[in-house]
């Protein structure tokens, strides 16, 4: 009978081989190989030698060949799990095997090459071969899953604090800076609070939307296109935009844009940050304009000392002229001429270093009204028309009625030199609990807007034979008086200077 079990032994190592390919399923025509293909994946069936082991043991039942066919079960094992495959899968495929085995062994019965005692000592040793094979299975698999499932405890208290981290990074990112999210074309796919409060505009009206949606044009196109070719190499973009709210309203942003790469170093996507930095740039430009009086007051100092000593010696010889007799029309008309040149250098002494200017209650009707009158001779003769709209009762600020005489005159004046072929001028003030407000506006040939920003500059004119320190010294005096100057203006529609006072009465 022990020639019968090697018999056998041989037959289950054939199975290795093409044999295996042709057997039966006992759940249909599918053959076994197939299902096994199709179970196993990417797992190497020239790799699976469980019947060459098990033939092994049939033809020499000792401890070595038992050792040699559970240690390949083990390795086999890693291999299964390795390839992914589900543990039902695996059991399966042991189950499957045994069939194979067991068909073998039936059709030997019937054809009468083995004995019943045979087949009956061949299923003892199957069924005690097959115990041990699944033991050893199920043991790699639970020594796997407790690994596995250590190693998911220990990910998953990593994860809970990554994501922990990322929360709080999220929170101090919306909290910090003005925050969005753009895909490859630039569209816009989020935005965080402060993003929809700086520009006016709510998430959905952004979404989807390119950034052009903020463009203040100031920017040119070759600004931008250096922007994307930054980012489409993969690299940060740091720089300063100027854009544009909903309302009109234009802000500075300090601004750093981070571009996403694919594996194959394609950009598909860029974050932005942005920081609001508008007062930081009007305070630099305020410190510039400083520097440039700084030097204008230098050069007014000089040059109002210089002027100063011989209109005191001119003077004092137009006096003695004066008092001998000769020439007393001309004389009075000298000595206004040099109280008015005299004046004139006192308005340089505004830059030239800090001194004391007494206010005093000066009515804005008043003074308005007397450079209105002064202008009309000469407003007539080019062919302009000076209206004017005041408030019934007296508007009174505290000030030096000369300096603020001299602003509203070199206003006006400018307003009638922007009308070339005539036109209106309409000045008005305007009395609220807060504010004074005195409007000169003109429908002249205005200015751009890079002009409108250099107005007050030492200097800048529009003008031909303009040297800019008219308004500049208007600025001044404005500023001493503790107002402001806003101006707005179109090329061709116009120029409107709006100087603003607090109310002394609030």
């Amino acid at each position: 009978m022990s020639y019968q079990i090697e018999y056998i032994g041989r037959k289950i190592k054939e199975l290795s081989s093409g044999v295996f390919k042709t057997l039966k399923t006992p759940f249909g025509e599918k053959n076994l190989y197939t299902l096994l293909v199709n179970q196993l994946g990417s797992l190497q069936l020239s790799e699976v030698n469980l019947f060459i082991h098990l033939g092994d043991f049939f033809i020499s039942q000792d401890d070595k060949n038992k050792n040699k066919l559970l240690a390949f079960v083990d390795e086999f094992g890693m291999k299964l799990i390795n390839s992914m495959a589900p543990l039902d899968q695996s059991i399966n495929f042991i189950y499957l095997t045994r069939c194979s085995i067991l068909d073998v062994l039936e059709r030997e019965f019937r054809e009468k090459r083995i004995s019943v005692d045979t087949f009956f000592d061949a299923m003892k040793i199957l069924e005690y071969m097959y115990q041990h094979i699944s033991k050893t299975l199920l043991n790699r698999y639970n020594e796997e899953l407790s690994f596995t499932k250590f190693a998911l405890d220990e990910s998953n208290e990593d994860l809970q604090i990554t994501l922990r981290e990322l929360a709080d990074l999220q929170k101090a990112l919306n909290e910090a800076t003005i925050f969005s999210t753009s895909d490859r074309d630039d569209r816009i796919t989020y935005v965080n609070d402060r993003f929809c409060n700086l520009y006016k505009y709510t998430r959905e009206e952004l979404i989807g939307e390119k950034h052009e949606i903020l463009s203040s044009n100031f920017h040119p196109p070759s600004f931008f296109n250096k922007l994307w070719e930054t980012l489409e190499k993969g690299e940060v973009w740091k720089g300063e935009i100027l854009n544009q709210a909903k309302d009109g309203t234009k802000y500075w942003l300090d601004t750093i844009i981070v571009p996403f790469v694919d594996l194959n170093g394609e950009h598909y996507r860029h974050i932005s940050f942005q920081y609001d930095i508008t007062e930081k740039k009007e305070t630099e430009e305020i410190l510039r304009k400083t520097e440039k009086l700084s030097m204008i007051g230098e050069l007014a100092a000089g040059i109002a000392h210089e002027i100063r000593n011989p209109l005191t010696t001119i003077r004092g010889f137009v006096q003695l002229l004066t008092e001998s007799g000769n020439g007393q029309y001309y004389a009075n008309t000298i000595i206004d001429e040099i109280e008015r040149i005299n004046f004139i250098v006192s308005e340089f002494m505004v830059f030239a270093k800090p001194h004391t200017i007494y206010f005093s209650d000066c009515n804005l009707k008043t003074i308005l009204g007397s450079v209105i009158k002064f202008l009309e001779p000469e407003a007539l003769l080019k062919n302009v028309i000076i209206e004017s709209e005041f408030p019934s009762e007296e508007v009174v600020v505290s000030g030096e009625k000369n300096q603020l005489k001299q602003v509203f005159l070199n206003i006006i004046k400018n307003s009638m030199e922007a009308l070339p072929f005539g036109g209106k001028i309409y000045v008005s003030i305007e009395k609220n609990d807060d504010n004074i407000l005195i409007t000169i506006e003109d429908n002249g040939v205005g200015m751009g807007e890079e002009q409108v920003k250099k107005l007050g500059e030492p200097f800048f004119t529009t003008k031909q034979d303009g040297n800019g320190l008219g308004l500049m010294v208007s600025y001044k005096i404005i500023q001493n008086h503790k107002g402001t100057i806003n101006v707005k203006s179109e090329q061709n529609h116009g120029t409107t200077f709006n100087i603003s006072f607090k109310n002394p009465t609030k």
